[in-house]
């Protein structure tokens, strides 16, 4: 049986090291940005200072309207977005942003819900993982580490895909 003196070091490693470790190597290749969207600004702010501590650089926007509008400007790698909100929910945010911005950004959606069907709408607008309302540090950096990660490799693929049609092309421009 473990004791909870080391497990509370493992889980400290685990928040300091190896997460830490990873987003200064996706760093080096990519600006570390989340833009959070909830009406709620107590559950911004929690969620902003977790992520600025981290390094990560924080953007918010109180609705889906004010999040397109910035993203409408700036390529931002992760959105985390609340499902409930006045104005645009979380749903027709992804449906709109998915839409209207061209991009390879990583959305999470941040709810409360727990129904199969509700998960499926998500994916079918675009949503890319979800986190619950009362989640934990590990499990937060964790996602976002992965959402970071997925953007990263978005933007490869696409590079070497534009890459690849450039040097297939053929000599009369076909």
């Amino acid at each position: 049986m473990e004791d909870s003196g080391a497990m509370g070091n493992l889980e400290d490693d685990i928040n300091s090291g190896v997460v830490t470790g990873r987003l200064r190597a996706l760093a080096a290749d990519m600006p570390l940005s989340v833009l959070i969207v909830d009406d709620d600004e107590l559950e911004r702010t929690l969620i902003g200072s977790r992520l600025a501590q981290r390094g990560i650089k924080v953007g918010e926007a109180a609705d889906g309207a004010q999040a397109l509008a910035v993203l409408r400007r700036e390529k931002i790698p992760v959105v985390v977005v609340d499902w409930q909100m006045p104005v645009m929910d979380g749903i027709e945010f992804t449906e709109k942003f998915r839409e209207e911005v061209v991009g390879d950004t990583y959305v999470i959606m941040l709810t409360a819900r727990k129904e199969d069907f509700d998960y499926e709408r998500g994916y079918r607008a675009g949503v890319d993982d979800y986190l619950s309302k009362d989640v934990r540090e590990p499990e937060l950096m964790a996602r976002i580490h992965s959402g970071l990660h997925t953007y990263s490799l978005r933007v490869q693929l696409r590079e070497a895909r534009a890459a690849l049609k450039l040097a297939t092309r053929r000599p009369d421009g076909n």
